[in-house]
């Protein structure tokens, strides 16, 4: 990146200022410093600033939130690295519950992004907040829309339409191919065995009680096999579910402190906006006054030296009156 000369910040810092604009700012804002760069006589800053391009209002959102919400970003990013491990594992239990949490975590961020811009003085509509779900969506799938998120300079809306993280997707990107291997390869619990499966009665001789009894006991076994196979799918089923809803509510008691910390941060930035106003004002308030006791401390010194010459010449005239009372009064003597 171009870095510029003197006192003029460098193309990271203002870049980075730029971004977090509203886009009814950027253009007039990015202007006025390309205009201060040529000023500087720094050409190569002036004509990388002039590249930047302004943000649409769902990049704007989701600027926002890889400024404010960095940690959230990188536990959305963690959850697609366990959707790709999970994908890449076949395990379609683990996949439809990951993918559930995805789903929610990126509406609740999408959201807060448009809480961000109300606080901003932006209005966000539904379709806005949907657009910015997009985007996030779109990060998730691919790495490097990832990093455009993350750095907090994205210019344009992206999307994804596939399913899943990238490297899989419906419309051939091959995690579709996954999932159909995934189903392929699952036991059929519930097909009914062939015909070469099933025992041919019709060659079994009527009058063989053995061969009877033997295929009676065959079908006993695998009916009972197949009920514990039930039994045992019931209880793992129903321990799955516990887990999910034990995994649900804690992520809502998670999201709970989630808003109530970012409640209580914004209310702490708020005080110290306000602190911050008032150091400022307090500060002007300071020179201010050492500029009146500069004034006053003058004006003290210069009565000092007219009270001072004054008194000098009060004293010299004291003086010449009491020489001439004297000479007056010798006079008077000799009359």
């Amino acid at each position: 990146m171009p870095e510029s000369t003197g006192a003029e910040p460098g193309f990271d810092v203002i870049a980075d200022e730029l971004y977090g604009l509203p886009p009814d700012e950027f253009v007039p804002a990015r202007d006025d410093r390309v205009a201060a760069a040529k000023e500087s006589g720094d050409r190569d800053l002036a004509r990388a600033l002039a590249r930047l391009r302004r943000p649409t209002k769902a990049a704007w959102l989701a600027n926002l939130l890889a400024r404010h919400r960095t940690e959230q970003l990188d536990g959305l990013v963690s959850l697609a690295r366990s959707l790709t491990q999970a994908q890449q594992e076949l395990d379609g239990d683990a996949l439809r519950v990951l993918s559930g949490q995805r789903h929610r975590a990126v509406g609740a961020m999408a959201r807060d992004a448009g809480r961000l811009a109300a606080r901003r003085g932006e209005a966000v509509n539904d379709a806005l907040v949907r657009e910015v779900a997009g985007i996030l969506d779109a990060a998730l799938a691919d790495p490097a829309v990832a990093e455009e998120v993350r750095a907090g300079r994205l210019t344009k809306t992206v999307r994804y339409s596939g399913f899943g993280p990238a490297g899989g997707g419906t419309d051939g990107s091959g995690a579709g191919d996954d999932m159909a291997a995934w189903a392929a390869s699952a036991p059929q619990r519930h097909a009914r065995p062939s015909s070469e499966e099933q025992p041919d009665d019709a060659d079994t001789p009527a009058t063989d009680d053995a061969d009877s009894r033997r295929a009676a006991g065959e079908r006993a076994e695998r009916e009972r096999a197949e009920r514990e196979r039930r039994e045992q799918l019931a209880a793992e089923r129903a321990a799955r579910e516990r887990e999910l809803a034990e995994a649900e509510a804690e992520e809502e008691e998670a999201r709970s402190r989630q808003e109530s910390d970012e409640a209580d941060r914004d209310r702490a930035d708020e005080r110290h906006a306000s602190a911050r106003d008032r150091v400022t004002e307090l500060a002007e308030a300071l020179d201010t006054a050492r500029d009146e006791e500069q004034a006053a401390l003058e004006a003290f010194r210069a009565a000092a030296t007219a009270a001072r010459d004054s008194a000098r010449g009060a004293a010299a005239a004291a003086v010449r009156t009491a020489r001439a009372r004297s000479r007056l009064e010798q006079l008077s003597d000799r009359t």
